[in-house]
């Protein structure tokens, strides 16, 4: 086998996964593009989860998880953790929480993965992660009239900053009171932008739905927003075309995303990165 870094991550979301295990002829290519970057397909919990949903798929995910070297990533609530230790610079910690591909060399590891996903805990937490999506839509309902637009009447791309960093300073107050509570004489210390985690999500729910002026019409665009934490921090991401052009309009007009391509399905006719 390659002898790979796993320091570098390709990540997939859901619906990319969900069609590569549809499409096993894109493999091998898969496999040799992932090679020739030094690249890992990193996968985390919440799409453990969404693939819960999706039995039929749960055989020629495993064998694609054994067959490119593949790696469990950290989850957002570590990724914030390690933001917070590394403030004010940008956390450089490993996504890597376990490599996939050792479960070869385990007894029965490969039966244990396939027996996962058909699990009890699974599905549990599937269903947690559709209360917290229902829940997060109502709060972003009650919410959404606390952030008034721009003199002008209207939202505009300039207001992004200030909403991001307004939802840094709400999610630290839930998780890390401590910490925040450190600049409560001078809050110019805390620097919100390294906390990509966070920032990126702020950002991704203002270019949708206040500076887009859409308002989420399904529990799963809220799901969706589990997946943003680890986007600045892997080198390549493939997402269904709607945030892949938010995250490139995000991209265009910050910092955020500077080290992150950002690409759709039509990856896999062009195989180009870069």
């Amino acid at each position: 086998m390659v002898e790979y870094t796993f320091s570098r991550f390709a990540y997939f979301d859901t619906v990319i996964l969900s069609y590569l295990a549809k499409n096993k002829e894109l493999w091998p290519k898969l496999g040799g593009f992932l090679s020739d970057n030094d690249l890992a397909l990193g996968i985390c919990g919440a799409q453990l989860s969404e693939l819960a949903d999706a039995p039929q798929l749960h055989q020629a995910l495993v064998e694609l998880f054994m067959i490119v070297p593949s790696a469990l990533l950290k989850d957002w609530e570590d990724i914030r953790d390690e933001e917070v230790e590394a403030h004010p610079n940008h956390r450089k910690a490993s996504l890597l929480k376990f490599k996939l591909n050792s479960l070869l060399f385990k007894p029965n590891g490969v039966e244990e993965l396939l027996a996962f996903f058909g699990s009890t805990a699974l599905r549990e937490a599937r269903n947690d992660q559709k209360r917290h999506a229902k829940r997060l839509r109502g709060r972003h309902e009650e919410l959404k009239n606390n952030f008034p637009p721009s003199k002008s009447g209207k939202y505009i791309r300039e207001q992004a900053n200030e909403f991001a960093t307004y939802i840094v300073f709400q999610v630290l107050g839930d998780t890390h009171s401590d910490f925040l509570n450190k600049f409560r004489n001078d809050v110019k210390d805390l620097h919100p932008e390294v906390f990509l985690s966070v920032w990126i999500f702020a950002q991704v729910i203002y270019y949708k739905y206040y500076l887009g002026g859409r308002d989420p019409k399904r529990m799963s665009d809220f799901g969706d927003l589990a997946h943003l934490a680890l986007i600045p921090y892997c080198e390549l991401v493939v997402m269904e075309r709607d945030l892949c052009n938010v995250l490139n309009q995000i991209k265009k007009n910050g910092s955020s995303l500077a080290s992150t391509e950002i690409r759709n399905i039509d990856f896999f006719q062009e195989w180009t990165w870069k």
